[in-house]
């Protein structure tokens, strides 16, 4: 009889610590990864309005992550120009970069900076002037270009 409920009780404790040790694995598999997010809007307001007449501005952004040293400045994604007050734009999902045989892709649900650059400037010139922001944890985003700016999250604009 003695035995029996040691062998009962090493039976019982084998299976709480492989169920303790399931719910670890699980939790730990799950809550660390952010998934891309289709659909991200950008909702752009032109500083250059105020006081006077607009300017045209191209909203570039810039992947905070893996960005390559090249001679030809930083790689960026052309999200459009803005030509009026303000300028709603969808960010892409994902974006890759090739160099040489080597391919470099960011997604949304990686770090990412915004600035302008007036459309007939050399894209060398071109330079961020927000602070980091990872699009994929919101619907939408909002901030006033050109200017150093933390990008705020806010409901999804229409493009």
């Amino acid at each position: 009889m003695r035995l029996h409920v040691q062998l009962f009780s090493l039976s019982r404790n084998i299976r709480m610590l492989c169920g303790a040790s399931l719910v670890v694995l699980l939790s730990l598999s799950c809550s660390s990864s952010l998934e891309p997010r289709a659909g991200v809007t950008v909702l752009v307001t032109n500083a250059t309005c105020v006081p006077g007449p607009c300017s045209s501005q191209e909203i570039l952004a810039f992947p905070a992550a893996n960005q390559p040293n090249t001679p030809g400045g930083a790689w960026s994604l052309d999200l459009g120009i803005m030509t009026g007050s303000e300028l709603c734009v969808t960010l892409p999902t994902s974006a890759t970069l090739s160099i040489n045989f080597t391919k470099i892709v960011w997604t949304n649900a990686m770090p990412v900076t915004l600035g302008t650059l007036p459309p007939s400037a050399s894209r060398f010139m071109a330079t961020s002037s927000t602070s980091s922001f990872v699009p994929a944890t919101s619907d939408g985003w909002a901030l006033t270009l050109p200017g150093a700016v933390e990008p705020i999250a806010s409901p999804r604009c229409t493009p």
